[in-house]
């Protein structure tokens, strides 16, 4: 049977991946039904009231915030249902109870605006890394054999920041919390088991790599991602949703032909299956319908569980709240090995969906606190499951071709590091069009895996930029020269050879007054 020949289709999952399948779906031949297990859809994209001092308004847990360049089908869509979208600083911060660093769309720009960063010996260094990374760490794009296979450890961000001398500060104050704004998560949770590549290509398509001199623009959905999941479904047949309606299990009748089992006891027969739950979730429902070969692609594709809580307490946010703030549990020791610091990521919704501060206070959403917010000023606590980039989980999404829509199931599974909404859009779309032949008014932009090589970083790199890197590479080299020269003569420099050299000194200063 043909992709665009008439089928009886149906949607697990009515998260935002789901519908947008179902909304690319919605004026073609086949005849779809989506099944969702809670009581609306968006899955973990929430819209919730948000009261204060007799005042209320809606709130949603997904951020509307994006980046237009990283994310063209998200701006296709958003032009195609008449969706406002308004034009945002981009800013982000890192605190570890003792330093504060803000940080903004330019290196140079953060310094302007904070030049006390100046004045301290670990900021300073803590610079000249995220300088240096900008410019040297497009490289790692360039090297085809990253990617051709899983990666192995020499791939791993760990191991590449540990070989090329990034400092733990660099990592902490500065990385982590960029991908934490990024990507919606806590990623320094992950960063050591990340593909470097994957790490790179994902900072290159957000214009955070020197690669063409772009900064990074940041625009935000004005009535934010409720209203605009609101507006697509609003384009489907309500009467093919079933809400509060879980998928307890598939089985397979014949060789095109699924039963859909769910939690009433109904079972309905469908031609094709579009899987966007979790992995854990589909080898559940698919049971021994599965294959061995599925089981073992879907069972790597990892999921992250995430604590996440609406509140306004703003103790915990030391130099002041920012879009991004990525708090770090501060230690007794220095640690010198690779393994991150707890930490959390806290997002300003007074500013990323224009709620005035002086209606409601402090709008904050907290992911995985390090303590809990206090009680009275709680408004909700939720947990959910987004994909885990880890080199697994991204290898296993490499894979999944050879098992996608092999037998009439399709699987959603989709992470690029461009951010939810557009990583489910894209992952829907794809499903819709590819799989089951259906058609979207607007051209749409299928990424690349994130460790698949890329030949745009191949064409040749401008005299400038490789003074740059020259310069750059040899200034990092004679700082870390410095650095280990100080450090073993610090270990050298004991107190009983500082009374040895005061003795040679006396001597010499002796023997010089007696001659």
């Amino acid at each position: 049977m043909s992709p665009s020949e008439p089928k009886r289709v149906a949607i697990v999952g009515g998260g935002l991946t789901g519908i947008a399948s179902f909304w690319a779906l919605r004026n073609s031949s086949h005849d779809v039904h989506l099944f969702e297990a809670s009581s609306v859809l968006g899955g973990h994209m929430k819209t919730l009231p948000f009261e204060s001092n007799g005042n209320q308004v809606e709130v949603d847990l997904e951020l509307p915030s994006f980046n237009p360049k990283a994310c063209p089908n998200l701006v296709s869509l958003l032009n195609y249902l008449g969706i406002a979208t308004t034009a945002v600083p981009f800013s982000f911060g890192a605190s570890d109870g003792t330093q504060s660093f803000k940080w903004y769309s330019s290196i140079l720009k953060s310094v302007l605006l904070c030049p006390q960063m100046l004045w301290n010996k670990q900021a300073c260094r803590l610079l000249l890394d995220a300088i240096c990374f900008r410019h040297l760490a497009v490289t790692v794009l360039t090297d085809e054999s990253r990617g051709s296979e899983p990666p192995k450890v020499e791939d791993l961000t760990e191991t590449y920041l540990s070989d090329e001398g990034y400092s733990n500060s660099f990592r902490d104050k500065y990385l982590a919390p960029l991908l934490s704004m990024l990507w919606r998560t806590n990623a320094g949770r992950f960063l050591a088991r990340f593909p470097v590549k994957a790490l790179a290509r994902c900072l290159s398509d957000h214009d955070l790599l020197c690669t063409d001199g772009m900064k990074p623009k940041w625009w935000r959905i004005d009535l934010g991602v409720g209203h605009f999941i609101k507006t697509m479904v609003k384009d489907l047949p309500h009467e093919k949703i079933y809400l509060q309606t879980r998928v307890n299990e598939i089985t397979r009748h014949s060789k095109s032909n699924y039963g859909l089992v769910t939690c009433d006891g109904q079972e309905s027969l469908f031609d094709h299956v579009i899987l966007t739950v979790d992995g854990n979730e589909i080898i559940r429902i698919l049971g021994s319908t599965a294959t061995t070969g599925e089981k073992e692609i879907i069972q790597c594709l990892g999921v992250t569980r995430n604590i996440v809580i609406l509140h306004s307490d703003h103790s915990m946010e030391p130099g002041g709240i920012l879009d991004c703030n990525y708090i770090i549990a501060s230690q007794e020791q220095p640690r010198r090995d690779f393994f991150s610091p707890k930490s959390c990521a806290r997002y300003n919704l007074n500013t990323l969906q224009n709620i005035p501060t002086s209606l409601f206070g402090q709008v904050l959403i907290t992911f995985n606190p390090l303590a809990p917010p206090h009680p009275s000023l709680v408004q909700g606590v939720w947990e959910f499951t987004e994909p885990e980039p880890t080199a697994e989980s991204l290898y296993a999404q490499a894979l999944l071709p050879s098992i996608q829509n092999k037998r009439g199931l399709s699987y959603s599974f989709w992470w690029t590091g461009r951010g939810i909404l557009e990583d489910a859009i894209t992952s829907g779309f794809r499903i819709a069009i590819e799989d089951l032949g259906a058609e979207v008014p607007f051209a749409v932009d299928f990424h690349p895996q994130p460790l698949d090589s890329t030949e745009f970083f191949a064409r040749q790199v401008g005299l400038q930029e490789n003074l740059t890197r020259t310069v750059l590479q040899a200034f990092r080299v004679l700082v870390i020269v410095l650095e280990i020269t100080l450090l073993l003569l610090t270990r050298l420099y004991t107190p009983g050879l500082k009374i040895r050299a005061r003795r040679t000194v006396f001597r010499a200063l002796k023997s010089s007054a007696i001659s």
